[in-house]
């Protein structure tokens, strides 16, 4: 008879409190501390709790359970029936991905996703055929126009000619499609636009500004955001408050992950 590996451990281990409390207690020592957790600082005993100070070390190896999935839940908190997300610098689309199960109960909500680099857009378009958006394989600029980008050894670091940085292969440039977002079709009574663009945010902005003067613009996530003042001076002149995007307190913009928010929508929400 073939005993598996986690029978054993069940058996052993699972189902023999005093063992696994006197292993729990040699592999972490025992405190009270605070942990954080889907953006929350969280008071646990290390040991009492050992699942969740397990689940703390795995996320902190991992900016998508670190910082993702509770900048995720907040978007989703800010969605209503008759708005739009817009991902700009979409990827595969995680974002898109996750928000569009909210279709389900959201019957007037509509996702559009826009991703630069071919190969990666490819995949983009199997997850949006999957569930149900719309993607397009463009960069959304502040002018109309054929702009060249530079390849990286992964898909997240594809940026501009002029944003390049040490992660990416110079001689390895592909020319794409950029449009203005404010000349798109793009429906939805409020917007909320997740911007992952790698130092083109201003751009974006400004190729969106029809769009803010009609106060169309709910929410704006800027992903991997490095502060740059003519960025918030943006948001700031159009009556938009920044918070932290996974712990949603109020902060000036100085963040990794911002999150501004119309004072208009917000009033609303």
């Amino acid at each position: 008879m073939k005993i598996s590996w986690m029978y054993l451990v069940d058996k052993f281990y699972n189902k023999s409190p005093k063992v696994r409390r006197l292993i729990t207690r040699i592999r972490f020592r025992e405190k009270n501390i605070y942990i954080k957790l889907l953006g929350s600082d969280i008071y646990i005993n290390t040991i009492r709790e050992n699942g969740y100070m397990r689940a703390y070390r795995l996320c902190s190896q991992s900016s998508l359970l670190r910082d993702e999935i509770a900048v995720l839940s907040n978007l989703a908190s800010l969605l209503r029936n008759g708005d739009s997300f817009v991902d700009i610098g979409a990827n595969v689309g995680i974002f898109s991905v996750h928000l569009s199960k909210y279709k389900t109960i959201l019957s007037d909500f509509r996702i559009y996703a826009f991703e630069a680099h071919p190969d990666t857009y490819l995949r983009l378009k199997e997850n949006s055929l999957k569930h149900k958006f719309s993607a397009q394989n463009i960069a959304i600029s502040d002018q109309q126009k054929t702009m060249k980008f530079v390849d990286g050894a992964v898909s997240h670091v594809f940026t501009t000619v002029e944003n390049s940085t040490e992660y990416n292969i110079v001689d390895e440039v592909i020319e794409v499609d950029c449009f203005r977002l404010d000349r798109l079709d793009i429906h939805g009574s409020s917007l909320v636009m997740k911007i992952d663009v790698e130092g083109q945010e201003l751009n974006v902005l400004e190729g969106a500004s029809e769009l803010f003067q009609k106060n169309r613009v709910k929410a704006v996530y800027l992903d991997g955001f490095t502060r740059n003042s003519e960025v918030l001076s943006f948001l700031v002149a159009r009556d938009f408050v920044f918070f932290d995007g996974r712990s949603l307190e109020r902060c000036d913009g100085n963040v990794f992950s911002l999150l501004a928010i119309s004072k208009m929508k917000l009033k609303q929400l």
